[in-house]
């Protein structure tokens, strides 16, 4: 049995969303694949080839694991602990993952699996790599087990698991991941979009030192003592329009906002601003496309929307800053069972 499940962009609304304003993302054509293949044995072994794990869990460990991550998750929510203490190791999210599904159905034994991980997603990028893994293990599960779940249950599932990760989560790169297309989101609330028609580039400014959990956490105070999340509202009012309209002009004031907007956050380091200052020297817009990072030169993923003829200077631009550059193309299809 295999399921895939896309990546993502935010277009608009990066952190804002976690406080119920709005935001604009879509999936991309970069995916997680999950297979689960019986086995005779009656343990769980798990073959994670990007992050090269692989090892062989008893129900019972895989129970003890769920245990203590939900214990040390409430830790974090108490201020014991930072969200660097909850999850240890990636590959703890996907067997979580399916511990809480096995807990939620109240399956307390079945014969042994073997499931493998395969994703061409940079992990920390601000691609949505944990959320791809998480709705396409889910997706793979309930389609082997012959189970039928509800998408709102999917997504609680997917929540309780994507949280140990980064902490306190919208929710939005899960919808995206397993609806696929280029959605509004609000306050768990998704609406359909357009799939955007304008120009844009994907920039890979290499991977941010900090995660998204210590990142949601380093911005909190300016959501909690300034009006900057009406401020991210009005830019994806606005970005929304504009890409509706197929107004290139006003797409790109929107992204040039934005951007200002995740500079006063702190998540933007300097050598990607110099980049984004270049690029908008040149005619074009860009803005980092997921947590950025508070600490370090990286940022994971960057947006540039900009006219083609102006694609000669801008890669000039990426290879003075080392950053490699890919067309960006947008997933209407979400998690699939293949």
């Amino acid at each position: 049995m295999k399921a895939i499940a896309p990546g993502k962009l935010i277009l608009s609304g990066e952190h804002a969303v976690v406080y119920g304003q709005p935001a604009l993302a879509m999936a991309i054509n970069r995916f997680t694949h999950a297979t689960i293949v019986p086995r005779h044995e009656k343990d769980i072994a798990f073959n994670l080839r990007g992050l090269r794990y692989h090892a062989r869990l008893t129900h019972q460990a895989l129970s003890h694991l769920r245990d203590r991550l939900s214990t040390q998750y409430k830790a974090f929510l108490q201020g014991q602990c930072s969200i660097r203490d909850v999850l240890k190791q990636p590959f703890e999210l996907p067997q979580f993952a399916l511990a809480q599904l096995l807990k939620h159905l109240k399956i307390d034994a079945h014969p042994g699996l073997q499931i493998s991980i395969d994703s061409d997603i940079p992990i920390g990028s601000g691609m949505g790599s944990s959320a791809a893994t998480i709705i396409s293990i889910l997706k793979a599960l309930t389609q082997y087990f012959k189970l039928t779940l509800s998408t709102e249950k999917i997504l609680q599932i997917a929540l309780e698991t994507e949280q140990l990760q980064h902490g306190h989560c919208s929710g939005l790169d899960l919808n995206v991941a397993l609806q696929g297309g280029c959605l509004h989101f609000q306050a768990g609330n998704t609406t359909s979009r357009p799939l955007p028609a304008v120009p844009m580039t994907l920039v890979d400014s290499g991977t941010p030192q900090s995660n998204t959990g210590e990142c949601v956490t380093c911005v909190a105070p300016h959501f909690k003592h300034s009006q900057i999340g009406d401020d991210f509202a009005a830019v994806t009012h606005s970005l929304d329009e504009a890409l509706q309209q197929n107004n290139l002009r006003d797409v790109q004031l929107a992204i040039r906002e934005n951007h200002r907007l995740l500079v006063m956050l702190g998540v933007v380091p300097e050598r990607v601003q110099q980049l984004v200052a270049g690029i908008e020297a040149c005619g074009g817009a860009a803005k980092v496309c997921g947590a950025g990072s508070v600490t370090g030169d990286a940022a994971g993923a960057i947006l540039v929307v900009a006219p083609d003829e102006l694609q000669p200077r801008l890669s000039e631009l990426y290879q003075r800053f080392a950053f490699s550059a890919s067309p960006l193309i947008p997933q209407a299809e979400g998690a699939l069972v293949v």
